[in-house]
């Protein structure tokens, strides 16, 4: 089914749907119109009930018909004034309606009762009923438009994601800080030791893929001497005038200060963090010989170094 097929599908169920509500609501509010008028007219008629000279066969009095037909003229031009949907067809003591659509009001006094002969109009005016296929036409409008700007906004979506760079993690030596290219609102400072560490780690498994960093081990020394690469570089840059710190000590508060820091940086980025991220050990991993801190599968491309 194509998109005006569709349109004018939705477009008749909605005009079907909201002509049957609308019939309804004007039943409802033209029903509850005419009890009011009916209450309205049997009121009158009660206050004017022992004046009226209408006919009454049973005390023998034969009424004043054209005064009688007068007094109903005369109530009808109010009603008409007034826009009411009825109209007044008799008055009398017998009870019979004239007319079609018609209701009798039954009045009861002491002697005898008076019955009220009306027209009802419970018609509806058919201009009213565009309104309803208005509201449709409305409807299936949005509808287009929310559905065209949906298919936009992903083709929108699509095109920003394939306008995106490559993922890159961004370790800036001048402010020491650490960020990514996706999201440079983000940026954790690190200090030497860690931010030493990190960078040779990453150059050293590239190298080294199979080889086990293991804490129980001793650490090989080319790792070693990356870090203090590193390390000196930021000395060239006037961060530090310290020795160089042992790179071998306190390893596993090195490493929590890395991981805390991706954790920040890679937030909005989890599925990064299996590239980037010093492997924790799990239980027994802890003291497993097994367990290695090293990165899988990062590679010295995967860093945007500035300032090395």
């Amino acid at each position: 089914m194509d998109v005006s097929q569709r349109n004018i599908s939705v477009f008749i169920a909605l005009a079907l749907l909201f002509s049957g509500i609308f019939y309804i609501s004007q039943s409802i509010e033209t029903n509850r119109i005419l009890k009011q008028q009916k209450e309205a007219v049997a009121l009158r008629v009660a206050i004017d009930m022992n004046r009226l000279p209408v006919a009454d066969p049973f005390l023998h009095y034969a009424g004043n018909e054209t005064e009688l037909r007068e007094y109903i003229n005369s109530l009808n031009t109010v009603l008409e004034a007034q826009d009411a949907r009825l109209t007044v067809l008799d008055i009398n003591t017998s009870g019979a309606g004239q007319g079609e659509k018609s209701e009798v009001l039954t009045l009861s006094a002491p002697h005898r009762n008076f019955y009220v002969a009306v027209s009802l109009d419970d018609s509806k005016p058919k201009f009213t009923f565009i309104f309803p296929l208005i509201m449709a036409f409305m409807a299936v409008a949005t509808i287009s438009w929310i559905r065209k700007k949906g298919l936009s906004d992903q083709r929108h979506g699509i095109q920003t994601s394939e306008k995106l760079p490559e993922f890159k993690l961004v370790v800036d030596l001048y402010s020491k800080t650490m960020t990514s290219n996706r999201d440079k609102l983000v940026s954790v400072q690190l200090a030497n030791k860690p931010l030493c560490f990190y960078l040779a780690l990453v150059e050293f498994c590239e190298v080294n893929p199979d080889t086990i960093l293991n804490q129980n081990k001793e650490m090989p020394k080319e790792l070693l001497d990356l870090a203090d690469k590193y390390f000196y570089r930021l000395v060239e840059l006037g961060h530090t005038i310290r020795k160089r710190p042992n790179f071998t000590n306190s390893l596993e508060k090195t490493l929590s200060e890395i991981r805390a820091a991706l954790d920040e940086v890679l937030d909005a980025f989890p599925e990064k963090k299996v590239l980037f991220y010093p492997p924790k050990a799990h239980g027994e991993g802890s003291r497993s010989k097994l367990h290695s801190y090293g990165l899988s599968g990062v590679k010295k491309s995967d860093i945007d170094i500035i300032g090395k």
